[in-house]
């Protein structure tokens, strides 16, 4: 079934991430500590382990994923890259959580972004192909092609009007964002707020005609992640989004409800063309945290350290 059917946005009554992909009633509310400050976990070790851990102390993937639900999973899968140039999301992580999806339930799990390059060569040297691969129930999507994203009408919003979204979303009941912490040289990094026009048709727009971090924070006022896992295993701290570039061992995942924080927090954690950068000099954050999609102030934001016990 259509979650988030076109007549539905048309009337404004369910706006595709604002109420539609935010907590409500397909799953419990954003994990907060007390006195509603956003909690974000970061957790040390193997993909694997790591994600458990953090999926428990965010409440377990049974608060997000209900039975018979879809989901959607965003990795970034838009170069022919593989995850050691840490341009693109490690796949174990991908593979893991969609096998969380489906024993919580869900009946479909789409893992999808929108490729830079050949589609094929994309899904091959990133090893998503094979990651996904004898998952019943999971589907590989390359969105390439035009007639695979339909118009979505915004109002309100300071560069964008109308957004190319893609019908997998559409048709999803939940979006878990899956980035790379990455630099970009115009948006100075690529987390999971800038992930998100991986998720729609014109890029080139965001970047010629219009004030780009404006933009992207319009876009995130209707896609929206219920959940955001940033890929820290390595980080691309220069030369991004295609690379190459020097790459930083971090070793972790860095998880929560408020995309913006977990991106805050994510932006702490690295050096950035060999310096330290505030999440409010990352002009697409300081957008977001206006429009209310989340914290960016590292100083009201709950952090919780934890590491994969030795084995």
């Amino acid at each position: 079934m259509n979650r988030f059917s076109r007549r539905e946005l048309l009337k404004g009554s369910l706006a595709l991430g604002v109420s539609a992909l935010l907590p409500g009633p397909v799953f419990s509310r954003p994990a907060k500590a007390e006195g509603g400050r956003p909690l974000v976990v970061q957790v040390h070790g193997s993909p694997e382990a790591a994600l458990e851990i953090l999926l428990r102390e965010l409440g377990g993937i049974e608060r997000f994923v209900k039975k018979g639900s879809t989901v959607l999973l965003k990795p970034n899968m838009s170069f022919p890259n593989p995850p050691e140039m840490a341009t693109t999301t490690d796949p174990r992580i991908v593979r893991a959580l969609a096998e969380n999806c489906l024993k919580a339930g869900a009946k479909r799990v789409f893992v999808a972004d929108h490729p830079l390059r050949s589609v094929p060569l994309c899904l091959e040297k990133t090893g998503m192909q094979e990651a996904c691969a004898g998952l019943k129930g999971v589907h590989l999507l390359g969105a390439s092609e035009e007639g695979m994203f339909e118009p979505v009408p915004l109002s309100g919003t300071r560069e964008l009007k109308e957004v190319r979204v893609l019908r997998a979303l559409l048709q999803s009941d939940l979006l878990i964002n899956l980035p790379r912490m990455k630099s970009h040289g115009a948006t100075t990094v690529s987390l999971g707020t800038k992930g998100a026009m991986g998720l729609i048709w014109d890029r080139k727009s965001f970047h010629g005609r219009m004030d780009l971090d404006q933009a992207i924070g319009d876009l995130n006022t209707v896609i929206r992640a219920a959940l955001t896992i940033l890929d820290g295993t390595r980080v691309l701290t220069a030369g991004g989004p295609l690379g190459p570039g020097p790459v930083e061992e971090l070793g972790c995942l860095i998880g929560g409800t408020d995309p913006v924080a977990v991106d805050a927090v994510g932006v702490s954690k690295a050096r950035w063309y060999g310096k330290v950068i505030s999440p409010v000099e990352v002009g697409h954050l300081v957008a977001c945290h206006e429009r209310g999609l989340g914290e960016i102030d590292l100083d009201r934001i709950d952090l919780v350290f934890r590491e994969v016990p030795p084995s």
